[in-house]
């Protein structure tokens, strides 16, 4: 009976089996080639491995003779002396005082060497003639001990036997003579008793890699096979510690595989059982176990899809879709993280409608909801893709508004979500309006974690609620710990401003700047002062809580205002110049530089020259392509760019080359503190190196006391600036001030001139250390700060510790001129590193025994 034919789907199914079985075929060959082939790498890295050890063991015993017959050698006491000598040499002495004994006895002729067991190894004597001898070139330096000296192997017709010769060689024996060695033979055949593995060929090689000592089958020979014979895998290479040697172990290819097959045909049939028993049910299981996998991947899919629903339904609110508090957690903490890392604001909201509850009591709950997801639908398109819009429950919602550069940012989202609050909601066709409170925290000006943000905002939130004058759009309250009542939406601070300013209530005053080339004063820098409620503001009081549009407007003022004064001053015969300060909002506006020109143009008395625009280094503005424009423009028309507040918390120095600058302003909480802190004379100083090394003018602020002056002046500083010469001035007090005042030589009775004379000679001594440079060394007595430190005695506490202190530097200094002289250089940089730590120490103890003597005059 004929069998039927297979069917489509039958035919399909057995050739699918077949490429299954030839695939699993495949796999299982492949599989045992690599497994055969990873053996060959192991067997072949294991006699690699026994053969590096063999050679690391023959290498330390070959090292361990040599180090026996070196360490042995002794000197003992037969030597010629002169007759008229009378000295009696002790009976031994060690081969290392040989030097020492040639120097106190340069007449001795000879000397007689023996190792530790008594036996004579050698009888040296010195030549006569006027020439130093010279040692053979043919010997090699030891590197561990430059004195010991190693031979080539050769042969000694008095020992019959192949040797190598051992030197010591002892320097400077003597007027006659440089230096003179002593020397042994060693046998070679005397590394025959080393316990040598057995298994592969050794070679001894000397320092040009010629093998001289050959070991087969664990024995010392002379002779044996050439290295090149093994091929370079086969070969491993091990230095003879101490020893100019190496030993070279060789092994042939054949060793590898016959140990490979060794243990390549132990599992071989087994190997093979296997494969053909895998192979006989192998189609079949795979064919069973592929349906079984699509079954399982299926079922995981809807697995997987039905937890990724519920975790979205565990993290959102189920009516808006937004994130609810525990979807909020999980993105809280990064934007934290983020405002760290950024180093820019985030806003912390939390949003209440106001006149939802009357919505629900009207129209009912299902209009509520429909008023909720439309609310939320409009925060969303209201706020940037970075921020985060959360629900927390009935009409309550969250706002964590990211990456905020300063508070402008901040208004204008805010007005995208007063304006989309503000739009009509229809429920069953009439038009209901909704009014919302929101409070707002800034992070990190509120530090805290997220909890502590919430329940801020939240208060802050409450506080919008019940504050009066809501009809006039006051809809949002900034959290403030103190008085809780900052408004950000009324912007009274601003608009008082900006009338303020139109109504002339904001002045400008005028703080002299004194060139030091002339004790005369040269410029002038303008300073804003708004009078606010009977008192006289300063910008630092009230320009952050100013927008952009009054700081522009500010920065337009003090430049036509300051301008129109330098105008008349010049008329008057007045050669000034005018610093006035430029915000960094006002450098990222497009049209700054032209704003100065066309100000400029009004006045063609004043030269671009005498306009210096003062700016500040925050963040990465001045590396922004519209502040650098501007910085260039102006700088090519003469204008003048000065770096104030250089050395604060602000300022990255090592930026400073880049910049389009020609002063910089050094911050004048340096100055103001010298009086106190003495020791901190090095950072002002390292500023000025920094302006003298960028070739730019130097401004110091905060010169407030004649001792600041006497200081200064022995820096090479262009201008001074402070209440020691001049508090800010009305405009109408410039002409008389300028013309009469003349900078007067300040009080040379300060810790701090004499602190700056005295760092004078020892960076000169810490100079001389590094270049091997002479100086004068200024001796203890001459120093002023020795002068200083007893003319006060009486005021400073432990002031015999100080003067102990500064006596150390000073000796110190005197050492390192000496030294410099016929020193090493350790010895140079042992004492440079003694100099510093005992300055330092000097510096900081006048620093504290200077504070409590101010703190005790003040009491």
């Amino acid at each position: 009976m004929i069998a039927p034919p297979l069917t489509t789907m039958q035919r399909r199914t057995l050739w699918q089996v077949g490429i299954a079985f030839m695939f699993l075929a495949s796999l299982l060959t492949a599989l045992y080639i690599q497994q055969s082939e990873h053996l060959h790498r192991v067997v072949a890295d294991k006699i690699k491995l026994h053969a590096l050890l063999s050679a690391q063991s023959t290498a330390l015993q070959v090292a361990a003779v040599f180090n026996k017959y070196f360490d042995n050698l002794v000197y003992v006491g037969n030597f010629l002396l002169p007759q008229n000598a009378g000295v009696q040499a002790p009976d031994t002495r060690t081969l290392e005082q040989v030097q020492i004994l040639r120097a106190q006895y340069p007449d001795i002729m000879a000397i007689n060497l023996q190792n530790s067991s008594g036996d004579r190894i050698l009888w040296s004597t010195l030549p006569q003639s006027s020439r130093p001898t010279e040692l053979a070139n043919d010997f090699t330096p030891l590197p561990s001990h430059p004195n010991r000296l190693i031979g080539k192997l050769h042969y000694a017709q008095r020992m019959h036997a192949q040797v190598i010769t051992m030197r010591y060689r002892v320097h400077d024996a003597g007027s006659t003579h440089l230096f003179f060695s002593v020397g042994s033979p060693i046998n070679i055949m005397s590394l025959d008793a080393l316990t040598i593995p057995p298994n592969y060929n050794l070679f001894l090689l000397d320092a040009q890699h010629v093998p001289f000592a050959f070991f087969r089958q664990g024995r010392l020979s002379l002779s044996g096979p050439s290295l090149q014979s093994f091929p370079p895998d086969n070969q491993v290479h091990e230095p003879v510690s101490g020893y100019p040697w190496t030993i070279a172990a060789g092994w042939p290819s054949s060793l590898v595989e016959q140990a490979w097959w060794d243990e390549e045909k132990k599992p071989l049939l087994n190997d093979i059982g296997t494969v053909l028993g895998l192979l006989g049910i192998g189609a079949f299981t795979l064919f069973l176990l592929a349906r079984e996998m699509r079954l399982r991947n299926r079922q995981e899919e809807i697995l997987i899809d039905e937890r990724d629903h519920q975790k979205k339904l565990a993290i959102h609110d189920a009516l808006t879709g937004l994130p609810n508090r525990d979807g909020l957690r999980l993105v809280f903490d990064q934007a934290l993280a983020r405002s760290d890392r950024q180093e820019q604001l985030l806003a912390v909201g939390f949003l209440d409608l106001d006149d939802f509850k009357p919505v629900n009591d009207t129209y009912g709950h299902a209009a509520g909801d429909d008023l909720l997801q439309e609310m939320a639908r409009r925060l969303r398109n209201a706020v940037r893709r970075t921020d985060t819009i959360a629900r927390l429950g009935g009409d309550e919602f969250i706002l964590l508004l990211e990456g905020l550069r300063n508070v402008d940012e901040l208004d204008q989202v805010l007005a995208r979500l007063q304006a989309a609050i503000a739009q009509p909601f229809y429920i069953h066709g009439e038009v209901v309006s909704i009014r919302a409170s929101l409070g707002l925290t800034l992070y990190p000006f509120d530090e805290g974690d997220a909890d502590l943000l919430l329940r801020h905002a939240d208060q802050a939130m409450y506080t919008a609620k019940t504050r009066p004058g809501r009809e006039s759009g006051s809809w949002v309250q900034l959290y403030h710990p103190d008085i809780g009542n900052v408004s950000m939406g009324d912007e009274i601070l601003r608009r008082d401003f900006l009338r303020s300013l139109a109504s002339g209530a904001v002045t400008l005053r005028y703080q002299p700047l004194v060139a030091m080339a002339t004790d005369r004063v040269a410029g002038l820098e303008a300073l804003t002062r708004w009078h606010r409620e009977g008192q006289e503001v300063s910008p630092e009081r009230f320009l952050s809580a100013l927008g952009v549009r009054e700081r522009q407007a500010l920065g337009r003022f003090v430049l036509q205002t300051g301008l129109r004064q330098l105008a008349q001053w010049r008329e008057a015969g007045l050669d000034l110049f005018l610093s006035i300060n430029v915000t960094p909002e006002e450098l990222d506006s497009p049209g700054f530089a032209d704003t100065v020109f066309g100000i400029l143009a009004a006045y063609p008395g004043i030269p671009p020259e005498s306009l210096v625009l003062e700016v500040l280094e925050i963040g990465e503005i001045l590396e922004q392509g519209v502040a650098l424009e501007h910085l260039q423009r102006l700088r090519g028309t003469g204008v003048k760019i000065a770096l104030d507040d250089v050395g604060s918390a602000y300022a990255s120095l090592l930026r400073l080359k880049n910049l389009p600058i020609d002063e910089i302003k050094i911050d004048q909480g340096f100055i103001r503190e010298l009086s106190n802190k003495p020791q901190d004379l090095i950072f002002v100083e390292s500023l000025v190196s920094l302006g003298l090394a960028m070739g730019v003018l130097i401004t110091v602020e905060g010169v407030e006391t004649e001792a600041h002056i006497a200081l200064l002046r022995e820096m090479k500083i262009d201008y001074l600036q402070g209440y020691a010469i001049a508090r800010p001035l009305e405009a109408e007090a410039v002409a008389d001030f300028v013309r009469t005042f003349v900078l007067g030589a300040g009080d040379a009775d300060t810790p701090m001139l004499a602190l700056y004379q005295h760092l004078g000679w020892v960076r000169a001594a810490a100079e001389s250390a590094m270049n091997h440079e002479g100086y004068e060394h200024t001796e203890l007595a001459d120093c002023p700060i020795t002068t200083w430190l007893h003319t006060h005695a009486a005021e400073l506490s432990e002031v015999e510790a100080l003067l102990a202190e500064h006596e150390t530097v000073h000796a110190l200094g005197r050492k390192i001129l000496q030294v410099r002289q016929s020193g090493t250089r350790e010895e140079l940089h042992r004492l440079l590193g003694q100099l510093h730590e005992h300055s330092h120490r000097f510096q900081e103890g006048l620093g504290r025994a200077v504070k409590i003597m101010r703190d005790n005059a003040s009491a």
